[in-house]
């Protein structure tokens, strides 16, 4: 019975654990595509420009490994808003590399609204 008993107890300390370590790494990669699109926006170059867009990529792509709940059933599913993310990211990333540093800013309007959106179904719970 004690064994039971602390067997069970453990595995709801590992449990926490492990929903306090998803929201950690959510935290670190929500932080990440913040601080990366502020550097995507002040690039002044094409270097600098296309390394903010693979980081922010990266977070992205992390950050969806964290499955999101939300009260609004009619609400696109967290895997939605970052599938729609990379895909603004990709498509301004392709326009850096082609050398449309000013179009690939305007662009880059898109991963704001997308981010937007995301922040305002998922963080009014």
């Amino acid at each position: 019975m004690i064994k039971k008993t602390l067997a069970t107890a453990m595995f709801s300390v590992l449990l926490s654990f492990s929903s306090m370590s998803f929201a950690d790494t959510l935290e670190h990669n929500m932080q990440a595509l913040g601080k990366n699109f502020k550097a995507f926006n002040k690039a002044g170059n094409q270097q600098d420009a296309q390394k903010a867009l693979d980081q922010m990529r990266s977070a992205a792509m992390d950050a969806k490994k964290v499955k999101l709940k939300t009260k609004d059933a009619k609400a696109p599913s967290s895997d939605m808003l970052f599938d729609q993310l990379v895909a603004e990211i990709d498509k301004t990333s392709a326009l850096v590399k082609a050398g449309q540093l000013d179009q690939a800013k305007a662009q880059g309007k898109n991963i704001a609204a997308v981010k937007d959106r995301g922040h305002a179904i998922y963080n009014k719970q």
